[in-house]
């Protein structure tokens, strides 16, 4: 820098030859995310739900009228103890805001814990609807917006197969163990895992035992319900809660698990490799385990059954006895 430019740049003098007059200032990081601010939308994001797949969605509201109920005609269907069919809607204001706005419901909206008819919005303010839906009013830049999406990924996916990982699962089951304790509701668990996956590491490589396990993720997540919650537990074993589900129910849920895999092409760079699982699957009702461990206990030990009984199968208490 020569003396005479940062004299001038000190005193206030012209700009120099080469460079451009109408330069922008930057003062803080809102400048830079002035543009995108100005672009910011309303959602909601759903942070505690019946179904525990549902758990950190973002619902976009760009609807003039954002409706939540039990009716399959609703911008958000929700299946839940005590919500009506159209039980409240979100809407905007003739200044701009937005607006909560019970339907009439049964059991009321309420919006920081407090039972409201119309309500303002404001950034942040938690909607209870029903015995286990709370979503959450959020208004967000696109920056945000993929912030939050890639925050909640992290925090609930597996970084390789994509599906839940096992704090999330964790997490999730200890809630469902105590509401179907609660409300005397069945739920399975059924935990699997890959046959001979070490001999497919050995044999054929790490990157193809990696394969194996998106591709296994991938068919089991075409195979369930929705509503179930699917995770990956650790190494080559995975964990499927089916909630509301009893057990005959669950063990038909295992064996089209079994069969999809059993079924399934796996083809890693032109070699085929022959993929099967085992399936344990262990059910509570009312009291049958105290813990949620206890139930995990019961499935992992099923699922013990089921490969020393030859594996490629599914084992379970209705199956095998206590």
């Amino acid at each position: 820098m020569s003396a005479s430019f940062a004299e001038d740049q000190a005193h206030g003098g012209e700009t120099p030859v080469g460079m451009s007059e109408d330069k922008t200032a930057v003062h803080s990081i809102k400048d830079l995310l002035g543009e995108t601010r100005s672009k910011a939308s309303a959602y909601l994001i759903i942070i505690s739900a019946k179904s525990a797949a549902t758990i950190g969605k973002m619902l976009k509201l760009d609807k003039s009228e954002f409706v939540m109920g039990r009716a399959p005609d609703t911008q958000l269907q929700v299946e839940d103890d005590g919500i009506s069919r159209k039980h409240c809607k979100i809407g905007q204001a003739p200044n701009g805001h937005y607006q909560l706005v019970d339907l009439g419901s049964t059991n009321g909206t309420y919006l920081n814990g407090i039972k409201v008819n119309v309500a303002t919005l404001q950034d942040g303010d938690k909607i209870q609807i029903g015995a286990n839906t709370v979503v959450k009013f959020s208004i967000q830049d696109q920056l945000e917006e993929q912030y939050q999406k890639s925050i909640y990924e992290s925090a609930t996916r597996d970084g390789l197969t994509r599906i839940f990982n096992k704090k999330y699962f964790l997490d999730t089951l200890r809630k469902e163990f105590a509401y179907c304790l609660r409300h005397r509701v069945p739920m399975s668990l059924v935990m699997f895992d890959i046959d001979h996956f070490k001999k497919i590491n050995d044999t054929y490589g790490h990157p193809a035992g990696d394969y194996v396990l998106q591709r296994v993720a991938a068919k089991i997540s075409e195979t369930v319900r929705q509503e179930d919650l699917f995770a990956r537990y650790g190494g080559e074993e995975f964990a499927l809660m089916l909630r509301e589900s009893e057990s005959d129910n669950a063990i038909r849920c295992a064996e089209r698990c079994r069969r999809a895999i059993d079924g399934a092409d796996f083809v890693f760079n032109g070699t085929p490799i022959k993929v099967t699982i085992s399936l344990g699957v262990a059910t509570l009702y009312d009291s049958d385990f105290s813990q949620p461990e206890d139930l995990i206990a019961a499935s992992d030990r099923y699922l013990y059954r089921a490969k020393k009984g030859g594996r490629n199968r599914v084992d379970a208490q209705e199956l095998s006895g206590p």
